[in-house]
């Protein structure tokens, strides 16, 4: 290994630097040559968890010159951890809300210039529909957790480079949803949902953003009034999932399933009626697990 020239060992390290951030720790320890070696590529791939590693990370970063800073994949969570009784905090998650929100702007800061992708979760809202910071390479994002009540608009297409974008564990989502999507990222090809529950409102913003009916009842105002789409000619492709599979015995079971099978019928509707062949229709599923989202992640 030793003999090695350092162009191939370079090359093997970022191969192998693609998980949590392990790797690329593990290696910077084995020899001097390998410390120095492994600075440009163990933060390639990382996992961050909590407010507190975030806010370590960002020190870390902020230490480092910008052509050290390439984090290329990024794995983001706030999720907060069980205090002992199966209970949230609340409170404290209230009060950290602002600094979470400004920890982690500060981190895409640090590494928008080199970031390719990005998943982040939380429990929280976010501030805006898809990300503050302008990333000029990043092509693959997923957000799980709830969408903004009143989500900052920015009418700058900072992502211009995103391909596919994926919005799961929501309930509900905001009206101006595909028009903020369809200025921040123009280039957009596959957009992707998996919802906690059915939304109500999704099947028909989707169905007027892409300018298809609905439904029936929609084909004579689709048919006269010549809808301009909302979302960009380059989409090609939009995956809907009307949600998990309902649990019979929920309080609420029967609201929730009557809400499910009206979006499907729409969802199902639209993929037989788009002449472009966009809509994909999912059947529901098992409830995804937040704690599981790092597990998929790697």
């Amino acid at each position: 290994m030793y003999r090695c020239p350092n162009e191939i060992l370079l090359y093997i390290l970022e191969l192998a630097c693609d998980d949590d951030g392990s790797t690329g720790r593990v290696l910077s320890l084995v020899s001097r040559r390998f410390h120095h070696l492994a600075k440009d590529t163990m933060y390639q791939s990382m996992a961050i968890v909590g407010l507190k590693r975030i806010k370590t990370f960002v020190t870390i970063l902020e230490g480092l010159p910008e052509c050290k800073r390439r984090v290329r994949h990024l794995f983001l969570s706030s999720i907060y951890q069980d205090t002992g009784d199966g209970l949230e905090r609340l409170p404290d998650g209230l009060h950290k809300y602002r600094e979470i929100c400004d920890a982690s702007t500060r981190l895409l800061q640090l590494t928008a210039q080199s970031l390719v992708s990005c998943r982040i979760v939380s429990h929280l809202s976010r501030s805006v529909t898809l990300i503050p910071i302008s990333c000029p390479r990043l092509r693959d994002l997923t957000l799980e957790g709830p969408f903004p009540t009143l989500p900052l608009v920015s009418r700058e297409p900072y992502l211009p480079s995103l391909r596919t974008v994926t919005f799961s564990s929501f309930t509900d989502c905001p009206s101006c949803l595909f028009n903020d999507v369809a200025t921040q990222a123009p280039n957009l090809t596959t957009i992707s949902f998996y919802p906690e529950q059915a939304c109500r409102n999704l099947a028909n913003d989707l169905a007027t953003a892409l300018a298809i009916p609905a439904g029936p009842r929609c084909l004579p105002e689709f048919g006269t009034t010549g809808l301009t789409p909302v979302l960009p000619p380059s989409i090609k492709e939009v995956i809907v999932q009307p949600g998990p599979i309902v649990d019979p015995a929920a309080r609420n079971a029967y609201c929730l399933g009557s809400v499910q099978e009206l979006m499907k019928r729409k969802l199902l509707y639209m993929q037989k009626h788009d002449k472009s062949r966009r809509v994909k229709y999912v059947a529901p599923g098992l409830v995804p697990q937040a704690s599981n989202a790092l597990v998929s992640w790697l």
